[in-house]
């Protein structure tokens, strides 16, 4: 997998485990059994370095597809997006948008074949 793509899977899943954390009943829940959350600096700090590596288009994309669907990079599966369940086009013509992210034709989802 490409170093972009990668870095854009972790992003996703930093962004995942800080509204996890970061979320009311999560917060309300540890502190029922005695547990307090610590502080999400270094979380975000890490989410920032990986952000700062990516391509300015490639982050934009990630972040506007983001507003409208939890996981905005998910893998195909027998040529089938796993985010909507499409049937993705032939290979000629897959649709690849800004340099060589696959992007799902329906849901715009960012794509990755898994290896």
């Amino acid at each position: 997998m490409k170093r972009q793509l990668k870095d854009l899977v972790m992003l996703q899943e930093l962004d995942s485990l800080l509204e996890e954390v970061e979320g009311e009943e999560t917060r309300r829940r540890e502190e029922e059994l005695g547990f307090a959350l610590g502080e999400t600096g270094r979380l975000r700090a890490e989410r920032a370095a990986i952000a700062a590596r990516l391509r300015p288009e490639f982050l934009r994309r990630y972040e506007r597809v983001r507003t409208r669907h939890a996981r905005a990079v998910v893998p195909t599966r027998d040529g089938i997006c796993t985010g909507c369940f499409t049937v993705r086009a032939t290979a000629q013509a897959l649709a690849r948008h800004d340099d060589h992210l696959e992007i799902c034709e329906r849901c715009d989802r960012i794509l990755f074949r898994l290896e």
